[in-house]
């Protein structure tokens, strides 16, 4: 469907509307960034209705950054949010990996503690306590029998301000990983199907602008929330 991308100015921010069928996203950033940003964009939509590759990338690169936001709203929750447990990755010991919440059933013991059963799969409360301890929640748990116990870590100034250090770190860069493996798949599927090297050329220059577009986007909703969450201890 045809995309529409408009700009409101104002004197301290800009808001950068894009949006495409029902698919929209709403990302407030500062003006500097905000201008180049949006002129990227522009430039790949209006590049995406004659080219596959570009279109392919852009509705990619969308969705992950929809799977940021959801990721971020996790992270920052005051809240005792579940699936941020059930959501960790366990590597058993051959290798394979699974969401935690299919190793062991997860729930709240009380406000401050979380409870994981392994009565089915008690080979993999060691492996799932070592992906705890390795993980951005910095806790320790506990093994009672077929039980884990992982305590909720509690909201403290230092606490806040660890979320918005992994925020700009672990969480931005996975996100950045994740833009680029879009864009080298589409770059390879263009290099591989354009006979032409302008053509060729063209194209990875509008995806790699796109892409530098998408991370700035990120880098930008990661930074407000980051403001959002440490504005609050003020």
């Amino acid at each position: 469907g045809d995309e529409v991308i408009t700009l409101i100015r104002s004197t301290s921010a800009c808001k950068l509307i894009v949006a495409e069928q029902d698919f929209f996203f709403n990302t407030s950033i500062c003006c500097a960034d905000t201008h180049q940003a949006s002129s990227i964009l522009h430039s790949a939509v209006a590049a995406s209705e004659d080219n596959v590759f570009v279109q392919g990338a852009l509705k990619e690169m969308k969705e992950v950054e929809v799977v940021l936001g959801e990721e971020l709203a996790k992270h920052f929750s005051l809240q005792v949010d579940l699936r941020i447990y059930e959501d960790l990755m366990v590597k058993l010991e051959k290798g394979d990996e699974h969401r935690l919440g299919h190793l062991g059933r997860v729930s709240l013991k009380s406000p401050t503690m979380v409870m994981i059963n392994f009565a089915d799969n008690p080979s993999a409360i060691k492996w799932a306590k070592l992906a705890i301890q390795k993980s951005y929640l910095n806790v320790t748990p506990q093994h009672e029998g077929v039980v884990l116990y992982v305590p909720v870590p509690r909201m403290t100034r230092e606490r806040r301000e660890q979320l918005a250090r992994d925020a700009k770190g672990q969480i931005l860069n996975e996100y950045k990983q994740a833009l680029n493996e879009i864009y080298t798949r589409f770059e390879k599927k263009s290099a591989q199907s354009t006979t032409k090297a302008d053509e060729e050329r063209h194209t990875r220059q509008l995806l790699l602008d796109l892409k530098h577009a998408m991370e700035e986007k990120g880098a930008n909703l990661i930074e407000t929330k980051r403001k959002e969450l440490l504005t609050e201890m003020s």
